[in-house]
């Protein structure tokens, strides 16, 4: 009875639903990596200005790093020119290091994204205020000043805190496919070790009797 059932664990184990199993969990830990990856060369906030008719413009905040020229599914680059790109995919044309601004004392992006052809970004290096913006700003209360900023700086921790649960989400998920690899291992050579001591035993055991 014993040697059945260890031989049906055995069997489950060695099955190719189990194997089929451990080959979609290793491609789950590979697309991770890759977005975890990408998630990582995105180093730069970059805003983008739009335009949105009637003298409005559209505004959309987003990452942008350093990524090789070519991708593959969006998640692997390679090439041998590094360009700056969004998240998205989107490339920044005719950028350096110069055209770059601040925030929060890291290097940011601000792009002009083209009316007629979305795909084509293109940065703004320098940023002036004009006459009428200045007056409209000297009018504002100190007052709302100091709560304009503390909501700029909260919606920016809520913005991070969210990406760093996104992101512990995908390691606690890697960590658990590992350790139930691992642990799969240790059983199914347990019960490799078990079928043979058994094995030995009952041999012995029919000795004995003989």
């Amino acid at each position: 009875m014993a040697l059945a059932i260890t031989g049906m664990i055995t069997d489950f184990f060695l099955s190719p639903l189990m194997w089929f199993g451990l080959i979609f969990a290793m491609l789950l830990a590979l697309l991770g990596g890759l977005w975890l990856r990408k998630q990582k060369k995105l180093e730069y906030k970059c805003l983008i200005f739009a335009p949105a008719g009637n003298n409005k413009i559209s505004f959309t905040l987003t990452k942008a790093g350093w990524f090789k020229e070519n991708t593959l599914f969006k998640l692997w680059d390679y090439g041998n020119e590094e360009v700056i790109k969004v998240k998205d995919g989107r490339k920044v044309y005719g950028i350096t290091r110069e055209d770059m601004h601040f925030f929060k004392g890291g290097r940011c992006l601000v792009v002009w994204e083209k009316g007629d052809d979305r795909k084509i970004l293109a940065p703004i290096s320098d940023i002036k205020m004009g006459q009428e913006s200045r007056g409209a700003l000297l009018e504002i209360a100190p007052v709302d000043l100091r709560d304009v900023s503390s909501q700029i700086i909260q919606n920016s921790d809520k913005e991070l805190k969210s990406t760093m649960e996104k992101v512990m989400q995908y390691v606690l998920l890697g960590g658990t496919i590992v350790v139930t690899l691992i642990c799969i291992i240790f059983v199914v050579q347990m019960v490799k070790n078990s079928q043979v001591e058994a094995s030995k035993l009952i041999l012995e055991a029919g000795k004995v009797c003989g």
